[in-house]
């Protein structure tokens, strides 16, 4: 079938209203900020979708889902638009964009058993403040939470700035739906926990929708203490010093919500809230929990901080990153971000990656002097510890790039991620990717980052979407990047 007959069949199934085929309309599909650089050009290398289907309901989704699986058309599921990693990005002509977002009721707010249950487009922002208002958090904070929903941050592994104490969505979800590329639906029961051979939610948590489609969701909650918050802020002489003493924080024993390592660069582009001399670096710190908690794993915190030559600076450069730690998901797409494009031809991009306490060090290390080395038209490098583990923790770089034209944008991001995913990929521990998905560009190290169990993802892909129509190019490798 051509895209119109495609098209006429799809209306049939889920009605005209619900179909998107407008040219205009198609443009900028792929959300932020997937090529935000050249879009604030006015260019965009990327395929347009054929459509947007918006599903309201999970029949819809049956439908479309059928219908392309019997027709071999790639499907790209769509929920708040947030995604990274070109995950969103069709690559080939013929795509359908099954948006999501209109299946946003939540179908259970449940205090006596610690749960909620929201179709996958429930804003998980609306959430997290009804959570508050009942005394409670999801102890879920993504960056792009005013945008993300519940379903898309499932689908695709996320984790939030209180993940060394909350962990991550993987660590949050009790149960789900989903449906299946030949339309069966599937659900998995909100058990506390069970034996019952491999834990089946785990097929689906970091799917990034080339599996299946999420279509409901339910997550913990906790409680929430937010006045018996305790915050704490360090300077130390040089970075080093700060992977030691976050490492025998998470050692020891004690369980920080927020813990964070800046290097001058991050800090003074990011947040400039403190003045860093070179070589220096500023850690910070909050504990959550009763009060008993909260204050007895920040005295720990202090003293291993000051033991290790910390020098403390009270709290208020902690209270500006908590009031300013999503303005930037504020600034992506926006007006004055694609000016800024256009006047200083200079794009802002982050990179996040993981390994043991070990191999991080040199990570770090070795990504800062090398990099710029390679990468010629790099204005700034930097990295901050946002994530934090018994056995390592994680290192987003930061980078500012300065563009050489719209059209190559793209392909001289990639060239900077490949050279930091490089250096990351050659250790034991390595993990070129800690939490946005690998979408269609850092699929590229896939084979690299599973080694030898690559061939179950492949058998994954293979057994689940055998038609391969859930969004070509993720979890395996179709396209370059």
């Amino acid at each position: 079938m051509n895209n119109q007959e495609v098209l006429k069949k799809i209306r049939l199934l889920v009605g005209n209203s619900k179909v998107i085929s407008d040219p205009e309309q198609l443009k900028n599909t792929d959300g932020l900020p997937n090529r935000e650089y050249e879009k604030s050009f006015g260019i965009n290398m990327t395929v347009p979708p054929m459509a947007i289907v918006f599903a309201e309901n999970v029949d819809d989704v049956v439908k479309v889902l059928t219908f392309c699986n019997d027709n071999g058309i790639n499907v790209i599921a769509r929920g708040g638009g947030s995604a990274g990693e070109g995950l969103l990005e069709a690559r080939e002509a013929g795509t359908l964009m099954l948006d999501c977002s209109k299946m946003n009721k939540l179908i259970s707010f449940d205090q006596e058993n610690m749960m909620a249950t929201a179709q996958c487009g429930y804003s998980f922002d609306q959430l997290e403040k009804m959570a508050n208002k009942n005394g409670l958090t999801t102890g879920h904070g993504p960056q792009s939470i005013s945008l993300a929903q519940i379903g898309g941050l499932v689908a695709t592994r996320s984790t939030g700035q209180f993940s060394t104490y909350y962990g991550g969505i993987e660590d949050m979800v009790c149960g789900l739906e989903a449906v299946m590329p030949d339309g069966r639906v599937i659900r998995i029961r909100n058990v506390p926990r069970r034996a019952a051979g491999p834990d089946l939610r785990h097929l689906f948590i970091g799917s990034e929708g080339a599996i299946a489609i999420i279509t409901e969701v339910t997550v913990k909650l906790f409680p929430y203490y937010p006045n018996d918050m305790w915050l704490g802020g360090y300077i130390v002489d040089n970075i080093e010093i700060g992977f030691a003493t976050i490492r025998e924080i998470m050692v020891s024993g004690y369980k920080p919500s927020v813990l964070r390592l800046y290097d001058k660069s991050d800090m003074d582009y990011n947040f400039g809230s403190v003045k860093l001399k070179n070589e220096e670096a500023f850690m910070f710190f909050t504990a959550e929990g009763p009060s008993e908690i909260a204050q007895g794993t920040g005295a720990g915190i202090d003293r291993i901080a000051l033991k290790n030559g910390g020098n403390y600076i009270g709290t208020k450069a902690v209270e500006h990153w908590l009031e300013h730690r999503n303005d930037l998901c504020q600034k992506i797409g926006s007006e004055a971000n694609m000016k800024r494009h256009r006047e200083t031809n200079v794009y802002y991009g982050t990179l996040e990656v993981s390994a043991s306490w070990t191999d991080i060090v040199e990570i770090y290390h070795n990504v800062m002097a090398r990099v710029p080395v390679k990468i010629e038209n790099l204005v700034m490098l930097g990295g901050h510890v946002s994530h934090s583990y018994i056995n390592g923790t994680n290192i987003y770089f930061v980078y500012r790039l300065r563009m050489n034209s719209p059209e190559t944008a793209h392909d001289e991001m990639m060239e900077l991620i490949k050279a930091i995913c490089n250096e990351v990929i050659q250790y034991p521990t390595g993990g070129v990717v800690h939490h946005h998905g690998m979408g269609k560009e850092r699929v590229i190290y896939a084979k690299q980052e599973h080694g030898s169990s690559y061939s179950l993802m492949e058998d994954l892909k293979k057994t689940f979407d055998p038609q391969n129509i859930m969004n070509r190019g993720t979890l395996i490798q179709v396209y370059d990047a």
